[in-house]
């Protein structure tokens, strides 16, 4: 059971907001204080927190400073506290006035600044130690967004930067303390935002925790604002570490070295702004984006579930059908479909369904409401994980993961045999396990948009917020994000959403988080059309991981192929 302590005021004074400061971490857990020169101490300069338990911390008017977590840390035979990482050398478990010792995730405040607002980020400047959010409740004005790194990054630190401890990595320095470097600590002649920019090493903290700070001048999507707030700091606020956090690891010690060493010769695709089109916020793309150019492609879908998804398949208004609308796809298979030429549309997959022998009934999630296996023109019932997809714009294919509808299902598209960036999307997280209470359907088998939920303009993008400039993520939608960063998690996600392609096959993938690729045989049953055998499977998981591991979304750098054969020799350890 949770258990929560409350720390009384040490001075007298006007108090303006408390912070709650939670474990879920499965170890403890000793938060450090340090307070701003020249603003009032609070009660505490740190204390410990054992797993699933809060305490909370009144904050004086106008307060400034920091937090941060301690881990592994011990007292010796003469009574000398201290830590592995975030160690503030006080020889004691209160920190009484000293820093982390880097490298630290820290969570940084100013309360009551410019304009009565609270100013609030979470930094990786000083590297990283254990995941953590800050969460603004029951505030006004600003943004009062959730930030944070949800995501383990010891597990994929590159090399150079890790720090060990029993042959583990406990920590992940920046490159600014691994280097020294003025071109990473934004000093000297690189003391300017002019001057100093992202390296290969901030982008790979950014990639994975994209509203942190990942370096110095890296302001403009890592400060975020509230007024009247309290807010709740949480530590490993995420999914335990797994296996997938291995071979995102070994992914990336090839990566990152690539992109450091090549990285004049990226190109940079843009992105054109297109407005998400989904059953609740519908948009609008141009003439052109609808067209396409010379060949089709071929849609193979494949469920690794442990149970029968039922794929829905919706065209848009003017594009020709497939052969089918929907259909049976059990454990393990596959099935395959050509897409003709100026087809766009999207797929999902319905779960819990009952269909009888003539093909009559429903599903449980993802229903498209026709009372048949086909869904015959009828789309999704919201909340369900959307593939959408536009063949042909410029020769170029738009595709995109959707959970502007909600979510459902985890669900993966991948491009095969194309050009151009070609990269991996979708979400891999159950999002089902981690729905706020307000979002989940009855049952907990998918998970509500907020606007599914509440139906208001400002999480639907619609009325006076149905721009981009009026409407703005909110805590629903960053709660998907932060799981899932490939992914739309609201209707003007489009930046870091969309994908293009040229000239590809399309493989979407329900479930893609649970399948072992440890045996040397295909188990899977294709029941129309190609399947995917072990060779492909890897290569497929490869990929995938590769992208979330670097966030390598719309840069086109191949990998050597040294660095190909080095990771064709440890793939099969990977999965022992």
């Amino acid at each position: 059971m949770a258990r929560t302590a409350i720390w009384t005021p040490a001075i007298e004074g006007v108090y303006t907001a408390t912070f709650t400061i939670t474990n879920k971490c499965s170890y403890t857990v000793w938060p450090g204080i340090l307070s701003s020169a020249g603003t009032a101490q609070l009660s505490t300069t740190g204390f410990s927190l054992q797993p699933d338990e809060s305490s909370t911390i009144s904050v004086p008017a106008s307060w400034s400073g920091r937090l941060w977590g301690r881990t592994l840390c011990s007292q010796d035979s003469n009574g000398k506290f201290s830590c592995i990482t975030g160690d503030c050398g006080s020889s004691t478990v209160e920190c009484a006035g000293r820093g982390a010792e880097p490298p630290a995730t820290l969570a940084e405040f100013t309360l009551n600044g410019a304009g009565g607002l609270d100013f609030y980020d979470v930094s990786l400047v000083d590297g990283y130690n254990l995941a953590m959010t800050v969460v603004a409740q029951g505030g006004s004005g600003g943004n009062c967004s959730t930030t944070g790194c949800v995501g383990d990054l010891n597990a994929a630190c590159p090399s150079e930067l890790k720090v060990m401890e029993s042959e583990e990595r406990v920590a992940c320095k920046s490159a600014c303390e691994a280097f020294g470097d003025p071109q990473y600590c934004c000093s000297g002649a690189y003391g300017t935002p002019d001057a100093c920019k992202p390296s290969s090493y901030s982008e790979f903290f950014k990639s994975a925790c994209p509203h942190a700070y990942s370096y110095a001048y890296d302001d403009g999507t890592s400060t975020f604002t509230c007024a009247s707030a309290n807010y709740v700091i949480t530590f490993c606020d995420t999914l335990p570490t797994s296996k997938l956090d291995i071979k995102i690891a070994y992914m990336h010690e090839a990566r990152v070295t690539t992109k450091q060493a090549s990285h004049e010769a990226c190109e940079v695709d843009s992105i054109q702004e297109v407005h998400k089109e989904s059953a609740l916020t519908q948009g609008k793309r141009t003439k052109g984006e609808w067209t396409r150019g010379v060949s089709g492609a071929t849609f193979t879908f494949i469920n690794k579930c442990d149970h029968t998804v039922w794929p829905g398949i919706l065209a848009s208004a003017g594009s020709p059908k497939l052969d089918s609308t929907g259909f049976e796809l059990t454990k393990g298979s596959s099935r395959s479909f050509q897409a003709p030429t100026g087809w766009s549309g999207r797929f999902w997959g319905r779960a819990g369904c009952n269909f009888d022998g003539s093909g009559h009934g429903s599903c449980a999630t993802g229903d498209c409401g026709s009372g048949q296996i086909e869904c015959n023109g009828a789309g999704a019932s919201p909340p369900a994980t959307l593939a959408e997809f536009t063949l042909g714009s410029g020769s170029q294919d738009f595709y995109d993961v959707s959970l502007v509808d909600g979510y459902n299902l985890p669900m993966i598209v991948e491009g095969n045999g194309g050009s151009g960036t070609c990269a991996t999307t979708g979400c891999v997280t159950d999002l089902n396990r981690r729905c706020p209470a307000e979002l989940k359907i009855d049952g907990g088998d998918a998970c509500k948009s907020a606007c599914g939920a509440f139906g208001t303009p400002e999480y639907c993008c619609s009325g006076e917020f149905a721009s981009p400039t009026t409407c703005k993520p909110s805590m629903y939608s960053e709660i998907f994000k932060s799981a899932c960063p490939q992914s739309y998690s609201y209707a003007y996600d489009d930046s870091t959403s969309t994908f293009t392609c040229t000239g590809a096959d399309y493989t979407i993938t329900f479930c893609p988080s649970r399948p072992s690729l440890k045996s040397s045989s295909d188990s899977s049953t294709t029941t129309n059309g190609s399947g995917t055998g072990p060779i492909e499977q890897a290569a497929l998981a490869s990929q995938w991981l590769a992208n979330l591991a670097t966030g390598d979304s719309i840069r086109t750098c191949p990998l050597p192929f040294f660095i190909l054969v080095i990771f064709v020799i440890i793939l099969p350890f990977l999965y022992l």
